[in-house]
C-alpha cells in the first residue's frame, strides 16, 4: 500500500488497484483526523458504534471529500455471515450526502453504478475489494472469523458472476490491514467452526504458538484470517499476482487503525472503500 495524508487524515491506497486508472476510486483510511471524542477519537466511520451522529458525519465528509471523485459514500452494518447485497441507484435516490448507511445490513455489497463509494468499517476484520474491469464491476466483502468460515468471498464472487459475468481470473483483489496471528488467538470452537465447510476448513490459516501469562507457558492456537481469505481467493481462481494485501496488522498499529481486539472492543472503526468512477 502507498500511504498518503490529507490534513490529519492519514490514508492508502493499493498500488494495483490504483494501475486501473479512472476505472475506480479507492482508499483505506486510518484512526487519525476526525472529530470523534474517546472512546471513538477521531476518525471513527462505524455506522453501529454509539458515537454521536453529528461527529460521524463530519467524519464520513472528510472521508469523502479526501477520495478521488468524491463518491457518495454507502455503508451498513455486518451481519457476522455470507449476506451479499446489491447497491443501485434505488438504494441512493432520498440520500443526502456524505453517506447513507443501509438499513437491512449485509457482509459484502456488488454494484455496477457509478458515483457510489462502497465501505465497510472495520477494526481487525479483512475488508476485501473486488474489481472487475471488464464488466465495470465491484464487489467489497466484510470477513470477520465467522464470514471466512463461511466463505463469504466465494458468495460474492458466486453473485457478481450470476450479476454481472464476472470471472475470478478476470479479477482485481486487494486485502485491508487486519489482526494477524501475533494478535488474534482463538479457541478450538473456532477451528470447529471451520471443520462444518470443506472449503473453508482447507484454506484455514491456524497455527500455534506458545504464550507466557499468569498461569505459565501454554499452546494459544491462532487464526490468520488475511491469510485465510487470501487462499479462498486463489482456490476461487484469482491469480495470485491480482491479490494484493496489507502487511500492517491492526492490533500492532493501534497508532494507526482501530482494533477491538486490543482495545477491549469498546473503540471506533476505520473505514475501507471502493467505488467505481
Amino acid at each position: 500500500m502507498i500511504q498518503f495524508e490529507h490534513g490529519e487524515i492519514v490514508w492508502f491506497q493499493f498500488v494495483s488497484l490504483r494501475n486501473l486508472g479512472d476505472l475506480v476510486t479507492h482508499g483505506v483510511f486510518g484512526r487519525l483526523g476526525g472529530v470523534s471524542q474517546p472512546p471513538f477519537r477521531s476518525l471513527n466511520a462505524g455506522p453501529a458504534t454509539p458515537d454521536d451522529n453529528v461527529a460521524r458525519t463530519e467524519n464520513y465528509r472528510r472521508i469523502r471529500e479526501t477520495l478521488p471523485g468524491q463518491p457518495l459514500l454507502v455503508g451498513t452494518k455486518p451481519l457476522q455471515g455470507t449476506t451479499v447485497y446489491e447497491v443501485t441507484e434505488r438504494d441512493v435516490e432520498d440520500g443526502a450526502p456524505p453517506a447513507v448507511i443501509l438499513p437491512e445490513g449485509c457482509d459484502a455489497f456488488i454494484t455496477r453504478t457509478p458515483g457510489i463509494g462502497l465501505f465497510w468499517a472495520v477494526a481487525d476484520c479483512s475488508a476485501i475489494m473486488i474489481v472487475d474491469p471488464i464488466h465495470q464491476a465491484i464487489g467489497l466483502t466484510h470477513a470477520g472469523w465467522r464470514g471466512t468460515r463461511g466463505g463469504i468471498v466465494r458468495n460474492t464472487l458466486d453473485r457478481m458472476n450470476e450479476r454481472y459475468g464476472t470471472q475470478p481470473d478476470q479479477v482485481y483483489t486487494a486485502i485491508s490491514p487486519t489482526i494477524s496471528t501475533c494478535c488474534y488467538e482463538v479457541d478450538e470452537r473456532v477451528r470447529d467452526e471451520f471443520a462444518q465447510n470443506p472449503f473453508a476448513e482447507r484454506n484455514a490459516r491456524f497455527s500455534t504458538i506458545t504464550v507466557s501469562d499468569a498461569g505459565g507457558a501454554r499452546e494459544s492456537l491462532r487464526l490468520d484470517v488475511l491469510g485465510s481469505n487470501r487462499a479462498q481467493l486463489l482456490d476461487l481462481g484469482v491469480p495470485a499476482e491480482r491479490i494484493e494485501i496489507s502487511e500492517l496488522c491492526t492490533g500492532s498499529r493501534t497508532d494507526l487503525f482501530f482494533s477491538s481486539r486490543m482495545e477491549g472492543g469498546r473503540t471506533g472503526r476505520f473505514a475501507v472503500v471502493l467505488g467505481l468512477r
